[in-house]
């Protein structure tokens, strides 16, 4: 994701939540042990609204090639659909861990490489066909889940800072059980929230509500919080 971009929408963000909801919408710690202002306007990130627009399209395709392998637009398509059906009677915790793995041996291209962009958030059907970045993963890791009947409010796609490479990092945050586990394109083992140490959120969104992240050391009353914008 290009830094400079990302840093406007993150601010953006900020000052929506804030001044659209005001500080006493500061949920309990959140994500990664933030403080969290919800909002459930979507339009301040229109690449996730217009990545969810692909999802009726890749259940369209996925219906077709269920019914007639022949009618599978292509071997990631099949093996895509072979996955989702095995896992169809699986118990959760194993879906999770099993749909993490799989979607990470999809190939890693960066956005220019694919799309010549310096972010684009791919659709799944697209995500299929030529692989993608981070955020990318975390979208078909999501869609994927949805399909296995794992709830969109437990699901939230995390757009964080890796503070160990210094980059920008998404991931997708599933939770089960009263806890939250990271399903992360850079690691096949999923991890509870807890033991990961190295990502602070910006932001994160699911299909109704979208989440502004601060640190817990940067929160406290109405007039620190507009300091920090």
């Amino acid at each position: 994701m290009n830094k400079p971009s990302f840093l406007f929408t993150l601010a953006m963000l900020g000052v929506t939540a804030v001044t659209g909801t005001g500080a006493a919408a500061q949920t309990q710690t959140g994500l990664f042990g933030t403080f969290e202002i919800p909002s459930k306007d979507l339009n301040a990130l229109p690449q996730w609204t217009r990545a969810l627009k692909g999802f009726s399209p890749l259940a369209a395709k996925a219906r077709k090639c269920d019914l007639d392998i022949q009618e599978c637009d292509s071997q990631q398509m099949t093996l895509w659909r072979t996955k989702i059906q095995e896992l169809e009677h699986a118990d959760t915790s194993l879906k999770i861990r099993e749909i993490n793995s799989f979607i990470n041996k999809w190939q890693k291209v960066s956005d220019v490489a694919t799309y010549n962009k310096d972010d684009y958030w791919a659709a799944p059907l697209e995500f299929i066909t030529n692989g993608g970045d981070s955020e990318d993963f975390a979208i078909m890791k999501y869609a994927s889940l949805k399909e296995l009947g794992v709830t969109p409010n437990n699901m939230r796609i995390v757009v964080t800072n890796d503070v160990l490479r210094g980059v920008t990092h998404t991931v997708l945050s599933v939770q089960l059980n009263m806890k939250s586990y990271v399903l992360d394109s850079q690691n096949d083992t999923v991890l509870e929230e807890e033991f990961v140490k190295y990502y602070v959120p910006f932001y994160s969104v699911n299909e109704t509500t979208r989440w502004a992240h601060i640190p817990s050391h940067l929160s406290g009353s109405g007039d620190e919080l507009g300091n920090e914008k």
